[in-house]
């Protein structure tokens, strides 16, 4: 690491200002730090935080959209003849009778399905291991369906945060029901999901996902578990497990230029701060191109930017 770089851990950022023709960074814990740039990079969990901040300054942004869905969990040698070639596929599929976008995301193989938490709000997730000694009997994947608000409706993150409330509120966190069961329009119980073929690899309330997911999006996502079926058979096998909710938000859309500034001089967006990204690989990279670009502007030059 540079001499020239400090680099602060655990340090929680609770408000940005103007200092002249400077910003000041103020930490949670009363530090504070100046700057001629500041890279704003809060991740999605920092959505809220970022809207504030940029009605604050009075920054332009576009309503985003929203991704719910569930997490499927199915033995792994359903997916091996996908999983053992490309480790994780990129599947979308449109509904003919909602004419709404589901896609996969996130494939584990042999991994586990997981609990997190977003600003207070309960969501599932999954994981794998590389330690083949950690590997589970399951393959868990997302199934999200893409949501985009217009008039006079705008604020996609606030539905995906109700949806997951309902679930919250139904399950004490995350609800967990066999395909099966979901087909037969009937809630999950104890001795169902306990004689069910797939074990689950996380310890969730059976239940009915019915109750806490609209309708338009639990049809889509049944659509494309039957159309995953003909590519992959075996993935709608009435023991497989779906668990709810999965939410994935996204900041608003910031208005930038094309180096990623915004209006306010010297205060640029990467990665989902922007609104412009939607995986690890492209937020690096807008990091990485954003700091060169700024070292050009102390050093006077004009290096390639990528």
């Amino acid at each position: 690491i540079s001499d020239n770089i400090d680099i602060k851990c655990y340090k929680d950022v609770k408000d940005v200002e103007k200092a002249g023709d400077d910003w000041k960074v103020t930490c949670e814990d009363g530090d504070s730090y100046e700057a001629k740039y500041v890279i704003i990079a809060a991740g999605r969990s920092g959505s809220a935080w970022v809207q504030k901040l940029t009605d604050k300054f009075g920054i332009a942004n576009e309503n985003n959209r929203v991704d719910i869905g569930i997490r499927f969990e199915c033995p792994a040698e359903v997916w091996e003849p996908i999983t053992d070639s490309v480790y994780e596929s990129k599947i979308m599929y449109r509904s003919p009778k909602t004419r709404s976008v589901c896609r996969t995301f996130c494939m584990n193989p042999h991994g586990e399905v997981v609990a997190e938490n977003t600003n207070g709000i309960v969501t599932v997730n999954g994981h794998s291991y590389d330690d083949p000694k950690l590997y589970t009997n399951n393959t868990n994947f997302a199934l999200l369906v893409t949501h985009k608000f217009t008039e006079p409706f705008k604020d996609s993150n606030a539905y995906g945060e109700h949806v997951a409330n309902l679930a919250n509120m139904l399950s004490g966190g995350v609800m967990v029901q066999r395909f099966g069961d979901l087909l037969e329009e009937r809630r999950t119980n104890e001795k169902r999901l306990r004689e069910s073929f797939v074990k689950p690899t996380l310890e969730a309330s059976p239940g009915n996902l019915a109750l806490c997911m609209p309708k338009a999006t639990l049809d889509t996502i049944i659509e494309m578990i039957f159309a995953l079926d003909k590519l992959v058979p075996g993935t709608a096998n009435f023991d497989n497990l779906l668990y709810g909710t999965e939410v994935k938000f996204y900041n608003s859309k910031t208005e930038l230029d094309e180096h990623l500034e915004s209006e306010q001089k010297g205060l640029f967006f990467i990665g989902d701060s922007s609104g412009t990204t939607h995986s690890l690989s492209q937020a690096s990279a807008e990091g990485v191109y954003v700091s060169r670009y700024i070292q050009n502007l102390i050093n006077g030059e004009d290096k390639p930017l990528y």
